[in-house]
């Protein structure tokens, strides 16, 4: 794994893009789909959790309306 690059369940695994499709009302059991191609990644709550646990503490990376951006 790239360590400059965030991956794992926030990676479409159809696609290979980190594009997420996510609802204004997501609840942590809301289902999020690849916004590329519709592949499904995962629920909301797991993905946030999985993106905080690889942005740890670098703060190098905010999580926003899903969009991930550099800081």
């Amino acid at each position: 794994m790239d360590a400059n690059r965030l991956d794992h369940k926030l990676d479409c695994k159809t696609c290979g893009t980190i594009q997420m499709d996510i609802p204004d009302n997501a609840t942590e059991n809301t289902p999020i789909h690849c916004s590329s191609c519709g592949g499904y990644l995962g629920e909301w709550g797991e993905l946030q959790d999985d993106f905080h646990r690889q942005a740890g503490d670098t703060q190098a990376f905010d999580l926003n309306h899903g969009n991930i951006t550099k800081k």
